[in-house]
């Protein structure tokens, strides 16, 4: 991933943050001043965020491809902190629909990779504790 000083001042990192590991990625990335928006499907997942002071938000109907609308903004890469598997998966192709280049999946489980790379996922992290994040900015 780029450092802070090879980001584009119009280039977002794209969260999807729904356990603690997603979490504690947000912190990093505000510590190093990277830009970035977290990504949700659900009101009390945007509260949730809202909660922690996240106000760069995209909510997404999950279950209607019709608003996958892209946003007006450069997505530079895609973190998806996996929870579900199925929510992992509609989060990739709503990515690949908005043309998103990396796709990193980062989960707890081993044997999802092949699946997500089928759907678009190109980078892939297997986490056991959740202060692992900060290696997924090297």
């Amino acid at each position: 991933m780029k450092n802070k000083e090879q980001f584009n001042s119009s280039e977002y990192v794209l969260v999807n943050a729904p356990n603690r590991a997603g979490k504690d990625f947000i912190h990093l990335l505000r510590s190093k001043g990277i830009q970035y928006y977290a990504l949700t499907n659900n009101k009390y997942g945007k509260k949730k965020l809202e909660a922690m002071g996240v106000d760069s938000i995209i909510m997404v109907d999950t279950e209607n491809a019709a608003t996958w609308v892209l946003p007006d903004i450069k997505i530079s890469k895609v973190y998806l902190f996996e929870i579900s598997f199925n929510l992992c998966s509609r989060y990739i192709q709503i990515c690949k629909e908005w043309g998103s280049e990396s796709i990193h999946v980062v989960t707890k489980r081993d044997k999802s990779r092949s699946a997500y790379r089928s759907l678009g996922a190109n980078q892939f992290t297997y986490i056991n504790t959740n202060n692992e994040v900060a290696s997924l900015l090297l």
